[in-house]
């Protein structure tokens, strides 16, 4: 009878095995597909019917997202295995998301080209809990010879502004059910809010247009209501620099010619100015610590100090100084938070940031 057991036991490890491996071999990662999509043409494509291609794909990087798809082609919003399908034929879309946490999602689309030939895309993400990852594969498909030929596009080179405490890119794309233009979504965790990509349709592939950083209206009133400005400042290109290594952003905005230039932090749907400069002074910066310089009228110099802890402001120092005339020399008057404090704190404050740093940006156009 011990012997019968352990022979079944045996047996079943072996069939556990022999289906895992079965699973592996079926079934092709991401990170397989991300290495070698561009090096592989997939050909015999019949036509550019949407299902026709994602089949074509899936027999060349066969995903469990699209084999759960092409086997019940239909749309469906509480599938069997607990996914929701969209099948659109007519505007060429498919998509399948798992529900639940730590899932996956494919989606898929055609577009007409202006050559003749047909765009098609495939997004397929991952998900770790809240944080998405997508990766975007496109192929031109030519009729004439039915061959999906791997095209790289900005949608597939994307990176993100910032890359998250974890390591994890939490970027979705939003293949067009209706329309044309994709949406590529960054999720800023300690924001709660998130920066919009558009690429719209150029009549060969999508392109960026524009895009939409979560309370930018709100910061240009703040910058602009700040330096009592009549028109508003329209600013041109924007960073993510996390100043106060907190694994939350700030955003860094700035005008073309860097002369209107201002640090916001925004946590949790919360906007704050932290520090700002216009075309007669400068941003600088210490370790942890934001701030600006520069004149403030005939005889007078300002510098702002503002040291950050959880990308919020612990307090807002300033340094007025003023010409003696007599003596012909500046002369410092310090305010926390808007009140003086002694000379010798204001200086001990100043000499505790240590030395100034030089901070260069990775910065990206708000409209291209």
């Amino acid at each position: 009878m011990r012997r019968n057991c352990l022979r079944a036991l045996v047996v079943m490890s072996m069939l556990a095995v022999a289906s895992v491996t079965l699973y592996a071999q079926r079934f092709s990662s991401y990170g397989d597909i991300n290495r070698a999509w561009m090096k592989l043409p997939i050909t015999g494509v019949k036509n550019g019917n949407i299902l026709t291609l994602l089949e074509a794909f899936n027999k060349t990087w066969r995903t469990v997202p699209a084999t759960e798809l092409l086997a019940q082609p239909v749309t469906n919003t509480d599938a069997p295995g607990g996914y929701a399908i969209v099948v659109d034929r007519p505007n060429g879309y498919v998509s399948i998301n798992e529900l639940g946490d730590d899932g996956e999602a494919l989606s898929a689309c055609v577009w007409k080209r202006s050559n003749g030939h047909k765009l098609f895309a495939v997004a397929y993400t991952r998900y770790q809990g809240v944080f998405p990852q997508t990766y975007v594969y496109m192929y031109d498909y030519n009729q004439a010879n039915g061959k999906l030929t791997p095209e790289q596009s900005a949608l597939s080179l994307f990176k993100p502004s910032f890359e998250g405490a974890y390591g994890v890119d939490a970027v979705t794309v939003q293949l067009p059910q209706h329309g044309k233009d994709v949406v590529v979504t960054e999720f800023i965790m300690g924001w709660g809010m998130a920066i919009n990509h558009t690429y719209s349709w150029d009549g060969m592939r999508p392109k960026l247009s524009r895009t939409e950083l979560a309370c930018y209206d709100e910061m240009e009133d703040i910058y602009s209501k700040e330096y009592m400005m009549e028109d508003r400042i329209r600013f041109d290109r924007y960073a993510l620099y996390d100043f106060d290594e907190d694994n939350v952003p700030e955003v860094w905005l700035s005008t073309d010619n860097e002369e209107y230039q201002a640090v916001f932090s925004l946590v949790n749907g919360k906007v704050s100015l932290l520090a700002s400069s216009f075309y007669k002074s400068h941003l600088m910066f210490f370790s942890g610590v934001v701030g600006s310089a520069g004149g403030c009228g005939t005889g007078c110099f300002s510098a702002t100090y503002t040291p950050l802890m959880n990308s919020k402001a612990v307090y807002n120092l300033v340094d007025l100084q003023s010409l003696d005339y007599q003596k012909e020399e500046m002369v410092s008057t310090y305010y926390k938070d808007g009140n003086e404090i002694s000379k010798a704190e204001g200086k001990r404050l100043i000499k505790s940031y240590g030395e100034a740093v030089v901070v260069v940006p990775a910065t990206r156009k708000l409209r291209p």
